[in-house]
């Protein structure tokens, strides 16, 4: 089964959340799914903090289906495209949302709980990372799709069944990725990214990302958004504002050198576009009034 067809399976799923706790459960058992459930966000309200204060320690699986969602943390960000998923343990610095620039993000997930669904979590985020590509490893996508349709229609109904398959799911994953090291160069135009970064400050055109990648201008703009989910030009513009935040939070720059710096020439376009981004202006960033 290829992963569009895969994925078309998910989407046939009822979007609803359904929860999955047993008040009659006498043993305690290290590894449950809570809360399962298909959703479809179109609002860039959709914003989920990994450091919420007060919160008791849990697991979130997001595989996406179609649209992009963003998964940022210190190492920096993620775009969610479809076929792949996200694992991070809360609480942890982190956080994942749906861009301004992208009209809907939909996905499946589930929430679970307990020492053992942690452990098995932390070890995936320090040798796979937060964000896997699972084109590929159909195995675990399999094992997801009929976790969630159990959950949804109700054929789990005891805790036991549940922690059963919570605990196969990850084994599932360790299995097919277990000896696989954590992606770096792999990722789409990833020689191009990192050339944008280095070149930052510039005024650099969809014509020159293009002669880099040895492409025409227009099969490289209709490749890059295929793979990466949004336009060269907007990435770029996205690169920026997230290079400006860094160096306004870090480094203290003025906000005119900051945007020098990040290839806007035009002050005042670079606050307009900062705030509408982040909903802040870059002074008030700098001043930590975000």
């Amino acid at each position: 089964m290829d992963q569009e067809l895969l994925i078309s399976k998910f989407k046939e799923l009822p979007q609803h959340r359904t929860s999955s706790r047993y008040s009659s459960r006498k043993f305690p058992l290290h590894a449950l799914t809570v809360l399962s459930g298909h959703e479809r966000e179109t609002s860039s309200v959709y914003r989920c903090e990994g450091e919420a204060l007060n919160t008791p320690s849990y697991v979130v699986w997001q595989y996406t289906l179609s649209g992009r969602g963003t998964f940022q943390n210190k190492q920096g960000s993620v775009d969610l495209l479809p076929g792949t998923l996200m694992i991070v343990s809360v609480p942890s610095a982190h956080v994942y949302y749906l861009p301004e620039d992208s009209d809907h993000w939909e996905f499946v997930f589930l929430v679970m709980i307990g020492r053992e669904a942690l452990r098995i979590t932390h070890m995936i985020e320090s040798n796979l990372g937060n964000c896997l590509d699972m084109r590929g490893h159909k195995k675990t996508i399999l094992a997801l799709f009929d976790f969630c349709q159990s959950l949804v229609t109700k054929k789990i109904n005891n805790p036991f069944t549940n922690s059963r398959q919570t605990y196969a799911l990850s084994m599932s994953l360790l299995e097919e990725m277990g000896d696989h090291p954590r992606p770096t160069s792999n990722q789409p135009f990833q020689e191009l990214r990192t050339y944008l970064k280095e070149q930052i400050a510039r005024d650099i055109s969809v014509q020159e990302m293009a002669d880099f990648c040895n492409l025409s201008r227009s099969h490289f703009s209709r490749l890059f958004s295929e793979q990466m989910g949004i336009s060269p030009r907007v990435y770029l513009e996205d690169l920026r504002l997230k290079t400006a935040m860094g160096i306004l939070y870090n480094e203290r720059a003025s906000v005119k050198e900051t945007a020098i710096r990040c290839g806007i020439t035009d002050v005042n376009y670079f606050c307009r576009l900062f705030k509408k981004r982040f909903g802040v202006s870059p002074g008030k960033y700098k001043e930590g009034e975000g």
